[in-house]
């Protein structure tokens, strides 16, 4: 522990050098049994004055290390009696800390509980649960604080059998402590004016948590426990959403525990209303009465956006309901709506103005990235678009005077409004990924691009810039349904504002670029290329748009713009890229001087591999400019840079290759690749391998020269990690056709730690790669060669691994493997079939079968492979976050498929089946059930 402290010690030291040794020392030490318990225990140690600001690094090391060991590649391997002591530990722990190490233990449970619960810590709710009916305040908090993170799945998750089991689980365990909780707060608020500040603060803050853990245990379906006492909670969310508390102050514009509060009982509102209308029903005249009241009752600030947009969001919903119809069809009700709900909820506030002039990303996040949910816009937006499908026939004419006035007022702040008006009423559907998809055919997009979009589009770069960046929305929301003469337009207008006075304009132009250039990488049919677009002017106004904001590198909108236009270059306009290779180099080195935004350098090193290879094929070469930065980022040791960095190594020895370069100047990094620091990291380990597998497959026996031992040491800590092990069996694969290269006997080192894993620790995913792997064996160096190389170790070992792993394993793969499984499964088995003839006699009829089986079976994955802009879209999650632990890069080439040159792999199959084994020995075609013989001969047509 002392080691430990130490190590934590020199982290907070203000000298860089001194906090890398803490660092380094840590991920050191972290690989020794007992450590996480060890930093548990500083961070609870509170007896033997153990510094505060000790504790609270121990807080975050462990955090970290929770971070890193559950997340989808562990760095360190915990057997399953640690991680259970462990994860008692800290459930303990959590309760006996306070603040903001409390908070700090409560994530990491989280972390934990997101791959653990329920399955391997069922006990976890339960023991949540028994907080709840007690009187600690400090333990309330943790107990509700941990259900909200761990229950909010519920809001997000598909329905399935396992997840209304999980479900059930947690209702069980506290739906009757919640109720009855709600009752206690709710007494004690009778009693509120006597409250002091503190108190009341604390309060507040539970009952948050309530309804936060109440809404996320009702999504899925309405509990019948809480059917049965709507009575119990109903009445209080009513009373709660009037009261004020004229205590809870905001600062800086954040919503109070009570604006949150209020906020989260109106997405109850409107969930009920939305689902559950029957069981609702008697109550619904109260809720609009008291949402309608809170509405009209709230200032402007915006502390109450969230909470604005809520309750709009609720008078949405109802009013798409016949059921409420009679609620919203009174008298000037919808017009009152119009006018007095959506009209001035849309119109910008003089902070949102201050937003657009200083905060600009802020600005663009919430205007363009979907983060506006939660904003008085985005609820007004909602309302509107909701009243428009359900009172058409009088919402439309309504909506559609009140926009034409907007425009005729010449009013850039109302012109704004017209914007968003004219969109909620056009959009029927849409995605993030596409776009507008179905829009309202009253409402012509075209007409208005015309009339007014290009007219501002097209005007002064400098002059009403809110204009500007509402018409380059417009341009990019209905990028589907405009004509292609229009996007052009767009495009152009984007060229020209990437020289406008106004930074945020550049975001904006580049965000179209990319948007509209994205959308028409989908079509057949292209529109957009290099010869009708002005790609040169695009380019040098992108790189100037990164010299004019020093905060480019915050946000990733012009490098994907980059990328978009470097992608449509063709070996004509690929010239016009010097400046921008001089620029991507530029902003790799600030990048290893200060942290960039995450996705901007993703697609910074995207932007890189498409230019690379793009150069490539005009014979040029960006070595230059890259190795010098990517030596800087292996010496420096730069972890979040590392991935790239491997990836672009590969790409540009395949450069080389593809040009019949020199690739010498690589060999100086091989002692880096090499490295078992760099392994020791999950995260490099797939970058690393794509580099090692292109210099083994160019001059394996230059790599392999004095590290031997150090290859296959890496190779056995793969295999014998279950969540890493898909790497060994790649690694083994590369290493196959140069083994003859190693020291020893490494085809005996490589099979006997796949053997001691089947013996030791099988999982049905080890099983499946190992017999993948097998076949790709007699694909690389033929059957015999497996033959010879498992008799060498034991006589029988041949049959013994054909008979107890093989033929015992593929019925299961039938419905497990990919199509690039399959097609490897056949080709290798039927070399088998074909090369080693003799020695499968007694197994030939079972594979025949089980290879045809499989064959015929569905492919856990048939997809074809992705295309990069597939690849990038992917890797954002249901929230919208970019998640890509591997930092894989979509434009790194992809290695060829294996054996390339057989083109019908199932026709392969069936002639090694039904021809070239019975060829060797007649009598192997008896043992081969006659309807496999007749489905092999269909496939073959032999």
């Amino acid at each position: 522990m002392e080691q430990i402290g130490a190590a934590l010690q020199q982290t907070l030291e203000p000298n860089a050098a001194i906090r890398k040794q803490g660092e380094d020392a840590l991920r050191t030490l972290q690989a020794t049994p007992g450590y996480i318990i060890q930093i548990l225990q500083l961070v609870v140690n509170e007896e033997q004055q153990v510094a505060p600001q000790i504790r609270m690094a121990a807080a975050v090391a462990l955090k970290n290390f929770v971070k890193r060991n559950w997340g989808p590649a562990p760095e360190v391997e915990m057997s399953q009696e640690d991680e259970e002591q462990f994860r008692n530990m800290l459930l303990e722990a959590m309760f006996n800390t306070k603040a903001n190490i409390q908070d700090i233990l409560s994530n990491a449970l989280y972390l934990i509980a997101q791959r653990d619960f329920p399955e391997k810590w069922p006990e976890l709710v339960p023991y949540l649960s028994r907080f709840l009916s007690g009187d600690d305040l400090n333990h309330l908090i943790a107990s509700l604080t941990s259900m909200d993170q761990i229950f909010r799945k519920f809001r997000y998750s598909s329905k399935s059998t396992e997840l209304w089991r999980e479900l059930l689980k947690c209702l069980q365990s506290t739906q009757e402590p919640l109720t009855m909780l709600l009752a206690k707060m709710m007494e004690v608020g009778q009693q509120k004016d006597q409250l002091g500040d503190e108190m009341m603060s604390q309060w507040l803050k539970v009952l948050n948590l309530i309804a936060k853990v109440y809404h996320s245990l009702c999504v899925q379906e309405i509990p019948e426990y809480f059917e049965d006492h709507l009575n119990d909670w109903m009445p209080h969310f009513l009373l709660l959403v009037s009261i004020d508390v004229p205590s809870q102050t905001s600062s800086g514009g954040e919503p109070t525990t009570l604006d949150e509060l209020k906020h989260e009982i109106c997405e109850i509102f409107a969930l009920y209303s939305q689902k559950y209308e029957e069981e609702i029903a008697k109550f619904v005249p109260d809720i609009i009465s008291a949402v309608w009241h809170l509405l009209e009752k709230t200032g402007p600030d915006t502390r109450y956006d969230t909470m604005v947009c809520a309750a709009l969001e609720f008078l949405s919903m109802v009013s798409q309901r016949q059921y409420y119809e009679s609620h919203f069809t009174g008298e000037g009700v919808l017009k009152t709506l119009a006018e007095n709900v959506c009209v001035q909820n849309l119109l910008l506030r003089q902070q949102d103005m201050e937003l657009f002039e200083d905060e600009p990303l802020d600005y663009m996040k919430r205007d363009i990235e979907g983060t506006d949910v939660g904003t008085r816009r985005r609820g007004a937006i909602d309302l509107a678009r909701g009243l428009c499908r359900r009172f058409e026939d009088k919402m439309l004419p309504c909506l559609g005077e009140i926009a034409q006035n907007l425009l005729a007022s010449g009013e850039w702040i109302k012109v704004d409004i017209a914007y968003s008006l004219i969109t909620a009423v056009a959009v029927k559907s849409e995605t993030a990924k596409n776009g507008v998809t179905a829009t309202n055919p009253l409402v012509d997009i075209n007409d208005f691009f015309i009339g007014h979009v290009a007219t501002h589009l097209n005007s002064d770069v400098n002059q009403t810039p809110i204009l500007k960046a509402d018409a380059l929305k417009f341009a990019v929301t209905f990028r589907k349904q405009l004509a292609p003469e229009h996007l052009m337009t767009a495009i152009k207008a984007s060229d020209a504002l990437l020289s406008s006075a106004t930074p945020i304009l550049h975001k904006y132009a580049a965000y179209a670029i990319e948007r509209i250039l994205l959308s028409d990488s989908q079509n057949a049919q292209k529109v957009f290329s290099a010869h009708n677009l002005p790609v040169a002017s695009i380019l040098q106004n992108l790189v100037a748009a990164f010299d004019k904001d020093p905060k480019a590198q915050n946000s990733p909108y012009l490098i994907k713009a980059v990328l978009r236009i470097i992608v449509i270059l063709d070996d004509e306009t690929i010239r016009h890229a010097d400046a921008i290779a001089k620029k991507l180099a530029q902003l790799i080195e600030s990048a290893t001087k200060n942290p960039a935004d995450s996705v901007h350098t993703h697609f910074l090193f995207e932007t890189i591999c498409v230019l690379v290879t793009k150069t490539r094929t005009i014979g040029a070469s960006l070595d230059a400019q890259l190795l010098p930065l990517i030596e800087v980022i292996f010496r420096e040791d730069l972890e979040d840079l590392i991935p790239y960095a491997l990836q672009i190594t590969g790409v540009l020895v395949s450069s080389c290759i593809a040009r019949n370069a020199s690739i010498d100047q690589f060999a100086a990094f091989l002692p880096f690749l090499l490295s078992e620091r760099l392994w020791a990291r999950s995260a490099n380990v797939p970058a690393a391998l794509s580099v090692l597998e292109v210099l083994m497959s160019v001059n394996g026996q230059q790599v392999v020269a004095g590290n031997s031992n150090l290859i296959l040491n890496h190779l056995t800590r793969l295999l014998n990690s279950k969540t890493l092990d898909q790497y060994g069996f790649q690694l083994a694969s590369a290493i196959l056709p140069s083994i003859e290269h190693f020291e020893g006997d490494a085809m005996k080192h490589l099979l006997t730690s796949m053997f001691n894993r089947v013996q030791s620790s099988k999982t049905s995913k080890f099983m499946k790669l190992f017999v993948v792997f097998l076949c790709r064996f007699t694909i690389i160096r033929g059957a015999q060669d497996l033959v010879k190389s498992c008799e060498s170790m034991q006589t029988g070992m041949f049959g013994l691994l054909i008979e107890k792993v093989v033929c015992l394993e593929m019925p299961a793969l039938k419905h497990t493997t990919t199509a690039t499984e399959k097609r490897i499964i056949a080709i290798g088995m039927g070399n088998l079939l074909a090369e080693a003839t003799q020695q499968l006699i007694n197994h030939y009829g079972i594979l025949t079968h089980e290879t045809a089986m499989l064959l015929d079976a569905a492919a856990a994955s048939d997809r074809a492979i992705m295309s990069p802009e597939e690849e990038q879209a992917s890797m954002y999650n249901a929230e919208g976050e970019f998640v890509n632990p591997f930092c894989r890069l979509s434009y790194a080439p992809k290695p060829k498929p294996i054996a390339d040159q057989i083109t019908n792999h199932k026709a392969y199959f069936a002639q090694a089946a039904l021809v070239r084994g019975p060829g060797n020995v007649p009598d192997t075609l008896k043992t081969v059930p006659p309807e496999i013989a007749s489905y092999l001969r269909s496939l073959h047509n032999v």
